[in-house]
């Protein structure tokens, strides 16, 4: 198997602002056979990534296979420096490894379980991980905002962060869950990935040009979304 280095590895935000590779994102993929959920700071992801988020693999949640049809992006996040995204990246990490590992015990009894005590399934597919992700994702997004909330009034010019979103479903409530005074003060922008298919290929082309938009100046992005 071919390996890219480039994405096999934790970037900090200077690396990011020294190559431009991509605007500052974060990337969240959902797998489509057991429902589980992966984070990359990249629009696709390794081998690497996979073994260091499933690090207590279990039968309710077995370390994922890297098979690129059994993955679909359920959101892009997009931040307002690299800065920003490399923080969020890493708060979402920690969190999951406190699910998993540190607070396993307490993070398995919020979850709805089947007669049998296991992680309530259909399937093979358990819905409790991408809700957990929204979850952390959400509280990840708060202590990002509002550890920058000072140099972010001060950035007049910067573009709205926005997460774009698989469906409407994806997200829960809106007024409910995402109804905060930072992201209200900020903007946080809720949008949909436009999509006439359901195939890997088509997705990759979808994950780029999202990529290309946010990495126009802010007045282009929005006349281009109109």
């Amino acid at each position: 198997m071919k390996i890219n280095h480039s994405i096999s590895r934790f970037r900090p935000a200077s690396w990011f602002e020294k190559t431009k590779i991509i605007p500052p994102q974060v990337y969240i993929f959902r797998n489509l056979e057991f429902g589980q959920v992966l984070y990359s700071q990249f629009p696709n992801f390794s081998q690497k990534q996979v073994d260091k988020l499933f690090v207590r693999p279990n039968w309710s949640n077995r370390k994922p296979s890297l098979r690129r049809d059994i993955w679909k992006c359920m959101c892009v996040v997009n931040l307002q420096s690299y800065q920003q995204s490399v923080h969020l990246y890493q708060n979402l990490c920690r969190l999951r490894y406190l699910r998993d590992v540190t607070q396993r015990k307490e993070s398995d009894k919020l979850r709805k379980k089947d007669s049998s005590g296991h992680v309530w399934y259909s399937g093979q597919y358990r819905p409790t991980y991408c809700q957990e992700a929204v979850a952390d994702l959400r509280e990840s997004l708060l202590r990002v905002f509002e550890g920058d909330a000072q140099s972010e009034k001060e950035t007049v010019l910067a573009k709205k962060p926005s997460i774009y979103w698989e469906d409407p479903w994806r997200m829960g409530d809106k007024d409910k869950y995402w109804n905060y005074g930072v992201f209200d003060a900020l903007g946080l922008e809720h949008k949909l990935i436009e999509r006439v298919g359901n195939i890997a290929r088509e997705e990759s082309v979808i994950l780029k040009e999202l990529a290309r938009l946010e990495s126009q100046p802010a007045d282009q992005t929005e006349a281009s979304s109109q």
